[in-house]
């Protein structure tokens, strides 16, 4: 991928046109202190081509500018392409003359730029910015990439130089998943509401051991248990034969009593014959007459003639009585009987409601006992878990080890490409770039760092990260891009010697390998490395490519050929 030209739909814009190969250099003046959107527009430029290359919606550009569209031209796998996007409709961008959503756009770019593994988060908008530095930022360190973590900038770093993204992507994933798992057995643990709904603050082990007890106890009575569904309607039954034997029983005495009575009435002799009362008056009678005599004999015959009948009649009725006596009787003995096979049956049978109630508290036990049991089980969930993903980190240490063993003379031969370059400025200086196995509990797979020696220093830290950049495009590893873009804050602490130095190396590399490199840079750079050229040099790498000059004499010498304020970092 390389950049053809950047133009806009406004005339005041300064038009750029990129060299197709070696360097492409914009000079500006700088306008006053800082780097501001409202200064000649060098870092501009970088801004824009990023707005063309698919970046997130920039609010700036939208109030600033509105209705401002940028096109930028350029070519990749071997076609050229023209993509358009406009400041206040920044959600689509014109591919092609097509109208695409951001999204897609992006999507088609990485197809085409990058090589691109599947399920590791890598993209074009991730990548590019290795070849496109913008902002403070990413010119302090060679692996810093905007926003990023410190496992994408690993991430995004281990695929530019070749090395297995599976295994950053699977440590990241280990460690995520085990700091979560860690996360959850800590609250499990800890949180007393959690700990109180699933234990109700009660040992475990103990608590479930007990309810598991009552639970198989209340099981084998309820295994136990007969169940009479009418067991009410039976219950009511027998209690109404019960009364019922109660009221013939109190018949039963009724009628006895009366017998008893008949029996006493015919023991009794209330009546006197005419003999004893002769007898009882003696001389007295003689004084009755013979008429009244015979008056009292008819009267005592009349007596015992009622008698005679009155035994009669009451003999009649105590046999009547005693033969109800009998039938009350049997049917007596049939209802208590009766009576017994009933009270006999609800005694092996119970009601439906306690055998109910007995499920209901068997099931409520079972509740708490399960309750125990998935707080047991969740914990050596968590246990096992957290076991396993140490054991598949130890794996994977292990693989990482093995990996860099077989692949270390491959390795090296690609990182050396960085050694060859920054020798260009310290032939005598110690530099390299390690790849070493992470085996902290942390996210980072792999420890790379891009070393010179002395690179603390000012200058040499600028150098460390252009010669890493410049490695990273003659790679080529995953990758098509053929261009690298600097910003002119690259150059601002960098000798006169180093800062000449850069840029034969540029011209030297770009041309052999047929790609760019793009520079923003202020004329007095140019103008105090001049020397340390012969003219035809100075006349290749500098003077031949410098493709447009802003000026800060006024907003029409400017890229945007008027004042913006829009600051950036």
């Amino acid at each position: 991928m390389r950049l053809t030209q950047l133009s806009a739909n406004q005339q005041g814009f300064k038009t750029v046109k990129f060299r197709p190969t070696g360097a492409t250099l914009i000079v500006g003046t700088q306008s006053r202190e800082g780097q501001t959107y409202n200064g000649v527009g060098k870092s501009l430029i970088v801004q824009l081509i990023h707005f063309c290359l698919g970046s997130n919606k920039n609010a700036a550009f939208e109030e600033k500018i509105p209705q401002w569209e940028f096109q930028l031209a350029f070519e990749i796998a071997g076609a050229s392409h023209k993509v358009a996007r406009n400041t206040s409709k920044q959600n689509v961008v014109i591919l092609d003359d097509k109208e695409v959503s951001v999204t897609e756009y992006r999507k088609w770019l990485g197809e085409r730029a990058f090589t691109l593994p599947d399920d590791v988060g890598l993209s074009f908008r991730s990548l590019i910015p290795k070849f496109l530095r913008r902002g403070q930022k990413e010119y302090n360190e060679p692996l810093e990439t905007g926003e990023a973590t410190d496992y994408q900038k690993i991430l995004h770093a281990s695929f530019l130089l070749g090395l297995e993204v599976a295994l950053v992507k699977r440590k990241c994933d280990l460690r995520t998943e085990s700091t979560r798992i860690d996360v959850l057995k800590k609250n499990f643990q800890t949180d007393d509401l959690l700990k109180d709904f699933y234990t109700g603050g009660k040992d475990t082990a103990i608590h479930l051991a007990f309810l598991d007890q009552r639970i198989r106890k209340l099981n084998q009575d309820k295994d136990q248990f007969v169940l009479a569904e009418n067991y009410h309607e039976m219950r009511e039954a027998a209690d109404a034969l019960a009364e019922r034997i109660g009221d013939e029983t109190n018949r039963m005495f009724l009628v006895q009593g009366a017998v008893d009575n008949i029996d006493k009435s015919l023991r009794e002799q209330p009546d006197l014959p005419v003999e004893r009362v002769r007898q009882l008056y003696g001389e007295l009678a003689q004084t009755f007459k013979p008429e009244s005599l015979r008056r009292l004999q008819e009267v005592s015959d009349f007596h015992r003639r009622m008698l005679s009948n009155r035994i009669a009649r009451l003999s009649g009725e105590k046999l009547r009585l005693l033969e109800q006596v009998a039938r009350l009787q049997a049917d007596l003995s049939s209802m208590r009987s009766e009576l017994d096979k009933k009270i006999q049956t609800l005694g092996e049978a119970r009601a439906l409601d306690h055998y109910t109630a007995l499920v209901a508290q068997i099931a409520d036990l079972q509740v708490q006992a399960d309750k125990l049991r998935d707080y047991q089980e969740l914990s050596r969930e968590y246990t096992d878990r957290e076991a396993q993903l140490q054991l598949r980190l130890s794996e994977e240490v292990i693989a990482t080890n093995v990996y860099l063993d077989e692949t270390k003379v491959e390795r090296e031969r690609h990182l050396s490409v960085f050694n060859d370059y920054v020798a260009k400025f310290y032939p005598n200086r110690i530099a390299g770039i390690s790849v070493q196995n992470n085996v902290g509990e942390n996210k980072i797979r792999f420890d790379i760092s891009v070393h010179v020696e002395g690179d603390s220093s000012d200058g040499i830290n600028e150098v460390r990260i252009f010669c890493y950049d410049l490695a990273l495009m003659t790679l080529r590893l995953g990758h098509k891009i053929g261009f690298l873009f600097h910003d002119s804050r690259l150059f601002a602490n960098m000798d006169i010697r180093q800062r000449a130095t850069l840029f034969k190396l540029a011209h030297q590399v770009t041309s052999t390998l047929d790609t760019q490199y793009i520079a923003t840079i202020n004329p007095d750079f140019i103008s105090s490395m001049e020397r340390e050229f012969t003219p035809e040099e100075f006349k290749r790498a500098i003077g031949d490519n410098v493709v447009l000059e802003l000026k800060d004499d006024s907003p029409a010498g400017k890229l945007l050929g008027l004042d913006v304020d829009m600051k950036y970092d």
